[in-house]
């Protein structure tokens, strides 16, 4: 990987493992926050959405299997919905490319961290990363897996 993509992909995955102090001060420093292990989803919930509603924040939460996701909610406005809408969706085809292509490799590539216009992946199987950055038109796209076999 380059160098300036490595040190990219560190600091993303450092700011994602150095939570703040709270769950709901993660979702208002990072834009969103799941629920930590064992604690009980819909109560979680619950306190995420009391706090906002206090702060007048908008959230959106939801329950996926034994965890909850908060997300602020941000509105777009009308006369641009169609283009975030369209930029979103180049974005999620990128991203599945670069999975098909890791995965022609044996990585097995499970979710991504996003940041800003970044995102970074670690094989499931083996310590291989993916580093994707997009700029406008143009991207980067770096990593050992997708230039190395899966190591497991």
């Amino acid at each position: 990987m380059n160098a300036d993509h490595e040190e990219r992909f560190r600091r993303i995955a450092e700011d994602y493992l150095d939570r703040p102090g709270s769950d709901y001060a993660e979702l208002l420093q990072r834009g969103q926050a799941s629920s930590p292990e064992g604690v009980e989803p819909e109560e979680w919930r619950a306190e995420i959405r009391a706090k906002a509603r206090a702060d007048k924040i908008r959230v959106i939460t939801i329950r996926h299997g034994d965890r909850a996701i908060a997300a602020r909610h941000r509105s777009v406005p009308k006369d641009q919905e169609l283009a975030e809408l369209t930029v979103a969706l180049e974005r999620s085809e990128i991203l599945r490319g670069v999975v098909e292509r890791a995965r022609q490799l044996g990585h097995e590539i499970g979710r991504w961290l996003r940041h800003d216009d970044e995102g970074i992946a670690i094989c499931t199987r083996c310590p291989a990363r993916i580093y994707v950055r997009f700029h406008g038109e143009s991207r980067i796209v770096d990593g050992e897996a997708l230039d190395e076999s899966c190591a497991s």
